[in-house]
């Protein structure tokens, strides 16, 4: 189920007349069973509430008093979130003759006394907020409502505001709607909430939130994908400078291109603009292309080199409804990742269904495990959503991953069966001009071509220039390129027969024998992982190692045409060497 608590106003959302009906407790009882928590918010009085509502017990959590008083029927635990209301300014009240409702800490009024009400409070000299509820009125400390009370009963029960649905119908419901991730009302509300909310349900009161429960909320109908307020930035048009935006939740993502085409840099764009967001991430990493991303707050880095370590780093995102992992797995030889990513998705797919985290999964290099002979198609779920797959090599995943894909992120493409590939699997564009295929050829590195499916905004295809990164590798560090090694350090360049056919004793001089040795002194090394090796030995740089071991496993595989390119162009950009 998408979402995994419902946080519900009570005057004029679940009661009609002061009372829970009947249907509508059946519809709590049946959500409650589902295994949604369930928090009451209300503006009125703790004692007043409990003299109305016969059934607290359905609730995991009650915010009363609108924010001010915090109520948990389980362990019959209460606490006031601020200080009773002063006597001056019941005197006050008193001698205005206002009426008033007083409860532990809040002051309830007709809106009809406005006027006077504020007179009582400038002359009792107490700091209290008004605030308004159809034709009510209460004073409360400043900062309390029933946002900063739910957020409160949040952080209590374990729960991402992300995965609550909130139900109100008034203006002191505002605040609650802001402090969950989507947010809904009976059709009779006020017009600022219908203009608010996320979805406006059929029917009045209690009846249409208790029809909107069983019929549309339980069997998770709701499309959270076009919502307008839950997107995420990943760029602008470049002809205009509009933002460009995915959903945030209810999809799947596909980031594909040639590589160095940027499609890395993309998906870690889209990482950080998703924890920045408080959304919790997981990002599945076979080659360790993301580890810099642990720098950010909230996300753990993890480099995997046994099995059980995939299960501890998962278990931290129980505790944190706003924490993220990255699984680094460059450590681990093909087949081991294999096993190590199918045992992640399943532990993943356990903590989704008790707490409905993490929200996004990014797999990197996807085409190596989400094959036919590759994970478990039992192990991943894509109609759960919320799944990123980053891949080169679209054509090699399954036909049921490919299927489920609802966003295309794709950048400079030239390889003639991904092109012939995507041109049959992505929407035909509505629009003359230049076709998918032929855009993508041409794309220059940092544009992308934005594609989505299934979706009512936005609909079509759009060329963007990726968001800026706040995360970014070091780069161009040519004070380090000539630093020659102590003798005894350097590259020697082998052949097969072990006889030394050249040396190096810097990365200049490594990057310039590369260029010029003979093949299969180059196909020696690479296929025992030397280059790699030396660099993370001698330099002690395990970024550009890690850079290294890809390259020669990719040419190990059969998929590079041309490893002294790839190594050139490697230390090129990271050094910033100069021929």
């Amino acid at each position: 189920m998408f979402f995994k608590a419902l946080a519900c106003d009570y005057d004029g959302t679940l009661a009609s007349e002061d009372r829970i009906g009947p249907v509508v407790r059946e519809a709590l009882e049946r959500a409650r069973n589902a295994g949604l928590r369930l928090i009451l918010i209300t503006g009125r009085t703790f004692f007043e509430l409990t003299r109305v509502c016969d059934c607290l017990e359905l609730f995991d959590a009650v915010v009363a008093e609108n924010g001010a008083v915090l109520y948990y029927p389980g362990s019959a635990m209460i606490r006031d979130q601020g200080p009773p209301v002063p006597g001056r300014l019941l005197a006050e009240l008193d001698r205005r003759g206002i009426y008033y409702q007083v409860g532990r800490v809040i002051v309830g009024t007709s809106r009809a006394d406005e006027g006077a009400l504020k007179e009582a409070v400038a002359a009792a000299g107490v700091t209290r907020d008004l605030i308004y509820n159809r034709a009510a009125l209460m004073l409360l400390p400043g900062g309390v409502s029933k946002g900063s009370g739910v957020q409160q009963v949040l952080r209590v029960l374990g729960l991402s505001s992300h995965d609550v649905l909130a139900l109100g119908d008034a203006e002191n419901d505002l605040p609650l709607f802001d402090a969950c991730g989507f947010s809904g009302c009976p059709g009779d509300s006020l017009p600022a909430v219908r203009e608010r909310v996320d979805w406006v349900f059929p029917g009045v009161h209690g009846d249409g939130i208790g029809a909107a429960i069983t019929g549309q909320i339980l069997p998770d109908r709701l499309t959270v994908q076009d919502s307008p307020r839950h997107r995420i930035s990943i760029g602008w048009v470049a002809a205009t400078s509009g933002p460009v935006t995915i959903p945030a939740r209810g999809v799947n993502v596909l980031i594909h291109g040639d590589p160095h085409s940027g499609k890395s840099w993309l998906a870690g764009a889209l990482v950080e603009r998703l924890v920045a967001a408080r959304y919790s991430v997981c990002v599945i990493d076979p080659e360790g292309d993301y580890r810099v991303l642990a720098h950010l707050p909230g996300v753990t880095g993890t480099e995997v080199q046994e099995p059980i370590e995939v299960d501890r780093a998962l278990d931290g995102l129980l505790r944190d409804p706003a924490a993220s992992a990255v699984l680094d797995l460059s450590a681990l030889p093909h087949a081991a990742t294999v096993a190590v990513i199918e045992r992640g998705l399943r532990r993943i797919r356990e903590i989704r269904r008790r707490v409905g985290r993490p929200h996004w999964i990014l797999i990197d290099e996807a085409h190596y495990f989400l094959h036919g002979g590759g994970v478990a198609a039992d192990a991943l779920d894509v109609g759960e959503r919320g799944f990123c797959f980053v891949t080169y090599r679209p054509s090699w995943l399954r036909e049921p991953v490919t299927r489920a894909v609802d966003v295309f992120v794709l950048a400079r493409t030239t390889a003639s069966e991904e092109l012939a590939f995507l041109g049959s699997t992505l929407p035909t564009p509505a629009s003359e001009g230049p076709g998918i295929s032929e855009t993508l050829a041409r794309l220059p590195r940092g544009e992308f071509l934005l594609v989505q499916r299934r979706l009512n905004r936005h609909p079509g295809a759009l060329t963007f220039v990726a968001a800026p990164r706040q995360t970014v590798h070091v780069r161009h560090l040519t004070k380090y390129v000539d630093s020659c090694v102590p003798p005894g350090r350097e590259f020697r360049f082998r052949g097969s027969d072990g006889r030394v056919q050249a040396s190096a004793d810097s990365l200049e001089s490594f990057r310039r024998v590369v260029a010029t040795t003979p093949d299969d002194v180059l196909t020696h090394h690479a296929e025992h992982g030397d280059f790699s090796r030396w660099v993370r030995e001698v330099f002690a740089d395990a970024e550009l190692a890690r850079q290294l071991r890809k390259i020669e496993a990719r040419w190990r595989r059969g998929e590079l045409p041309d490893l002294r390119r790839s190594v050139d162009a490697l230390i090129t950009g990271r050094y910033g060497a100069d021929d």
